[in-house]
């Protein structure tokens, strides 16, 4: 198995997308996920989640660095798929 922290290392193209999980309990889950910012992603998980401007919110009220909530809630995303100014 191998831990959360180390993965990103050994897979360079691969991310965490979060949108499905209970935003609440993401830090219960992931509780070092602020070591690894630029591999997290929220998508929206439409059309199963109808309440993503909540999760959002969730996310935001976290005790994530300002930082780390930029990267998860959109500018990963954006380098991603090239979309940064």
């Amino acid at each position: 198995m191998i831990a959360l922290t180390s993965w990103p290392r050994f897979t360079p193209n691969v991310y965490m997308e979060i949108s499905g999980l209970p935003p609440q309990k993401l830090l219960c889950y992931f509780p070092e996920l602020e070591r690894i910012p630029d591999k997290v992603i929220f998508g929206s998980d439409w059309p199963g989640m109808p309440h993503i401007k909540r999760n959002i919110e969730i996310i935001r009220g976290l005790p994530l660095d300002e930082a780390t909530e930029g990267k998860i809630l959109g500018g990963n995303a954006a380098r991603l798929l090239h979309l940064e100014q």
